[in-house]
């Protein structure tokens, strides 16, 4: 199949089936997996903060952001940016609890029935080390709570283990595990125990990203600043990547930008479902991993063997 073939449904990738029979796939879900069960995206939570802030009056009475601050801030690409400038304003002036309520509040589903509800439990049944840049709980649901790791504390290199969900971002759990604002997120991808961490997995692991943008992705900044960039890679990571058909030379650039970092682009077709076209993919690769894969033959073995020996 041709690398640039944009299909509805892609082939599983042979490196993504091999990691799954070796016990080494890790799964990044980013914020794309939440969106699809309702939760506002970082545009939407920016929108809602820079109109929280338009409303916050100083002492003196005057306003902290006048019309035209407010248009100049809504048109920030860099959500996180404006996400940032948002907290210190908010903090500034006594209302850090609103800015978290805000935040909380985004995390929150749509209120209608979704298609996608069971999205986590089709990621789940891919079988892989579970990492997520989110922050929010709906995750956390398939692990239980002693087996969720949010603190900085607990990114252990030499301890990674695949029964635990991954939060390295932090999580709503925990107010001051948060990584939202820009100084957030250079001192977390500062601190040497968690490079460390983050190195062992890309070195261990074959990492399948879901649910991340093209322009919303610190952990292409850490792969091109801080991982071993000094030697060309082989292509053992995979992407999932929404375009349209006919964007096949818009798909050869983005192509050309992640294979030198060792990551594969496997796009999908998002013509009739928009991005809600990722759910259907991730359900079919589930689908085509447990039937192919011999993942579950050896864990049926595995529970034979160990059935047996209680017997004895």
């Amino acid at each position: 199949m041709p690398e640039n073939l944009i299909l509805p449904i892609p082939i599983v990738p042979k490196e993504i089936l091999d990691a799954v029979n070796a016990k080494t796939l890790a799964v990044f879900v980013g914020a794309g997996i939440s969106r699809l069960i309702g939760c506002k995206g970082w545009d939407a939570l920016a929108g809602e903060l820079i109109e929280k802030c338009s409303q916050i009056t100083k002492k003196d009475g005057s306003i902290n952001l006048d019309f035209r601050a407010k248009e100049i801030l809504s048109q920030y690409t860099d959500h996180k940016k404006a996400i940032t400038i948002c907290y210190e304003i908010m903090r500034d002036n006594g209302f850090e609890n609103g800015f978290f309520t805000v935040l909380e509040e985004s995390f929150n589903p749509a209120k209608t029935p979704l298609t996608y509800s069971d999205i986590y439990d089709q990621i789940y049944g891919l079988r892989g080390l579970n990492i997520t840049t989110n922050a929010d709980k709906h995750f956390d649901k398939l692990f239980n709570l002693e087996r969720i790791v949010y603190k900085e504390k607990d990114f252990n290199p030499g301890n990674i283990d695949p029964t635990k969900l991954y939060h390295i971002h932090g999580s709503i759990l925990d107010r001051n595990s948060l990584i939202f604002t820009t100084p957030k997120y250079i001192e977390r991808y500062r601190n040497a125990s968690f490079i460390e961490f983050l190195k062992e997995i890309f070195n261990r692991y074959t990492v399948l990203f879901v649910g991340y943008g093209m322009n919303e992705f610190e952990l292409l900044d850490f792969i091109i600043t801080k991982y071993d960039t000094s030697r060309e890679r082989e292509k053992k990571h995979v992407i999932l990547l929404p375009f349209y058909t006919g964007e096949e030379s818009r798909l050869e650039f983005e192509i050309y930008y992640h294979e030198k970092m060792g990551i594969s682009v496997v796009p999908y077709e998002k013509n009739k479902l928009g991005y809600g076209q990722l759910y259907e993919v991730i359900k079919e690769w589930n689908k085509k991993i447990n039937l192919t894969s011999t993942y579950l033959y050896e864990s049926y073995q595995e529970i034979e063997k160990i059935v047996d020996q209680y017997g004895k």
